[in-house]
């Protein structure tokens, strides 16, 4: 998915920010969900990945992300969802440019980005917002 995208305006070329393809704002769940309550939300809200968080005074700690991928295996809904979610979650600025993004989804072979702009979680890009992208037509690639 190596992918150059510009934005063709009056000529001129720009690069196509995170923010401009990013799905927000982003439901999350807390650590002490079980995979029952995952599964629920990200069924209902047509999610294919939810982060996972903890919520320690008045900090919100990102503690990993749920992917479809994650819940194939996971059959008895009690289990505790920080069992079967995955540990590693990787983020990006949404000022980043896609290419950017590309190449980190890539290089650590996710299909899901957390959008993070100082402290807080602000969007998602998922490798289908660059399909969204490209289908639309909304860019040149």
């Amino acid at each position: 998915m190596g992918i150059l995208v510009n934005l063709l305006t009056q000529g001129k070329k720009m690069e196509v920010k995170v923010e401009e393809i990013m799905k927000s704002p982003v439901a999350t769940c807390i650590l002490e969900s079980d995979v029952g309550k995952v599964r629920d939300l990200m069924r209902q809200r047509g999610f294919s990945a939810i982060p996972i968080v903890q919520i320690k005074g008045e900090q919100i700690l990102i503690r990993g992300i749920v992917t479809n991928n994650d819940l194939i295996g996971a059959f008895d809904d009690n289990v505790p969802i920080k069992q079967v979610m995955t540990h590693g979650v990787y983020m990006v600025d949404p000022e980043a440019d896609v290419q950017e993004a590309a190449k980190l989804m890539l290089h650590h072979k996710v299909h899901h980005l957390l959008v993070i702009k100082e402290t807080r979680i602000v969007g998602m890009l998922s490798s289908l917002d660059f399909v969204r992208m490209v289908a639309t037509a909304k860019y040149t690639v």
